[in-house]
């Protein structure tokens, strides 16, 4: 009788936990980097740690996103956490969030993580939303104040592309449009602040006889319109220069002064190995007047045993003071990383 009572209790247990539907997802990576500086060598090693939970009831999703990197400090960090619900037809999604790169100026401005929510609204097939980031702190309990810092926009499809218009603030307008024609994919996407001027980003990409081929441009009136560090589409991120901490972008000017970039990529597949080559320039990216040339390919494959090799080349220009000669940084990067 005992057995079956501790049988019935531990079966209710598990109904509890499967009706709370929450999922736990994430990934993790090893790397190895070999870093040499005009003949000058140096071996490091990090791992990172990704978890993700997800809980949900009915229409309403929490999310929690944690990082562990001990390539700095080694604590927890957590990243993400919000909550997405609605009220009604209204779609709310408020908290601690970060938009990627493929979101509308994804490869111009540092979608970093911040407070903010926002309501949305589907008109037919327009989705219309509004909401706010946190500004500056107002008090001492960190309550922030939302004043200039509202946001509005639409999304809706034109003949199979995307559209998105956006009022980021009271300053900033931004416009975006992406889809395919005869077999090429593009994306473009602009903005226009009334203090520094506009900055746009343009791609292009299509495979001819199982080769990708794609050409990607930046451009901006001030360097300190382009803020993206950590770009999925370029090689090297013009506002990663800036960061003279980290040997792989070590800063080779004062300032950040690069107004631009062009790439060139290609890519294909061998026998299940992944590869890809890009190569490009950020002008003015050692100084004012002299640009940066890089190149960099990468092998991937996935392994039997579930996890997924990368092998990384980077080779770039660099300086190690004002006037001085160019020499170059070469950098091998082995990851070894698993998805769950």
């Amino acid at each position: 009788m005992k057995k079956q009572l501790i049988a019935a209790a531990v079966a209710a247990s598990m109904s509890a936990v499967a009706m709370a539907d929450i999922s736990i997802t994430g990934d993790a990576k090893f790397e190895y980097d070999n870093t040499d500086t005009a003949g000058t060598s140096s071996n490091t090693t990090a791992t990172e740690y990704h978890l993700n939970v997800t809980g949900k009831s009915g229409d309403t999703t929490v999310v929690m996103k944690f990082e562990l990197d001990t390539d700095g400090t080694g604590n927890m960090d957590l990243e993400d956490n919000y909550i997405s619900t609605k009220v009604g037809d209204i779609s709310v999604k408020a908290g601690n969030m970060a938009s990627g790169t493929g979101a509308l100026l994804g490869e111009i401005d540092n979608g970093g993580r911040e407070r903010k929510a926002t309501l949305g609204y589907k008109m037919g097939a327009i989705d219309v939303y509004a909401g706010s980031t946190a500004g500056a702190a107002a008090n001492v309990d960190g309550d922030q104040a939302i004043n200039n810092n509202m946001y509005a926009g639409v999304k809706f499809n034109v003949a199979g592309n995307a559209i998105e218009l956006k009022k980021n603030n009271d300053t900033k307008d931004s416009f975006g449009i992406k889809g395919s024609m005869s077999g090429i994919n593009y994306r473009y996407e602009a903005k226009d602040e009334d203090s520094t001027g506009n900055a746009s980003y343009v791609a292009v990409e299509t495979t001819v006889g199982g080769m990708t081929i794609g050409y990607a441009v930046l451009d901006a009136d001030a360097a300190s319109q382009l803020t993206e560090d950590d770009s999925s589409e370029f090689a090297q991120s013009i506002a990663a220069f800036q960061d003279s901490a980290n040997e792989k972008y070590y800063n080779m000017s004062t300032s950040q002064t690069a107004t631009g970039q062009k790439q060139f990529r290609s890519g294909t597949t061998v026998d299940g190995t992944s590869i890809t080559l890009k190569s490009g320039t950020i002008e003015k990216g050692i100084s004012a007047t002299t640009d940066l040339d890089y190149s960099q390919i990468q092998a991937s494959r996935k392994l039997s045993s579930g996890s997924t090799l990368v092998l990384t080349y980077n080779d770039r220009d660099y300086i190690a003071s004002s006037g001085g000669a160019v020499s170059s940084v070469e950098n091998v990067e082995v990851e070894l990383n698993v998805k769950f």
